[in-house]
């Protein structure tokens, strides 16, 4: 499960912020830019034009390590 939220950085930002943590994680970002498209803040004539990855701290402080990390379009 996800929370997601919407910025303004001079261009729009959507962050999915998993509600537990993990300490793996396969993801398959269709399935990111279809909860999108379905939400209504973008269309589905718009393309994604950078992945990032990293940590979302709301209180307290977080931690991210990361062994390996790919992104496979195609």
């Amino acid at each position: 499960m996800w929370d997601i939220y919407q910025g303004d950085i001079g261009w729009n930002v959507y962050s999915f912020v998993r509600r537990t943590n993990t300490t793996k994680a396969t993801l398959n970002l269709d399935d990111f830019t279809q909860a999108l498209v379905r939400r209504k803040p973008i269309g589905n004539d718009k393309y994604v034009s950078g992945i990032e990855a990293g940590t979302e701290v709301f209180q307290g402080k977080g931690r991210l390590d990361t062994k390996a990390y790919s992104v496979d379009i195609g």
